[in-house]
């Protein structure tokens, strides 16, 4: 995995968390922000990776 791609998936679980926090924090709207935002890049990261590994084989 390249580094890059790590650092962004790290973001992205660190949103996942802020989204949680923000929840317990009755604030639900930015918590929905939150986790929506970490879903979707969680979900490029992922997509993208096997895309690269696809090309490799």
């Amino acid at each position: 995995m390249k580094k890059s791609t790590v650092t962004i998936s790290i973001t992205a679980l660190v949103l996942m968390f802020l989204s949680l926090t923000t929840w317990i924090l009755k604030a639900e709207d930015l918590a929905l922000i939150f986790a929506n935002l970490g879903t979707v890049i969680l979900l490029v990261v992922y997509l993208w990776g096997n895309r690269q590994n696809d090309e490799e084989n």
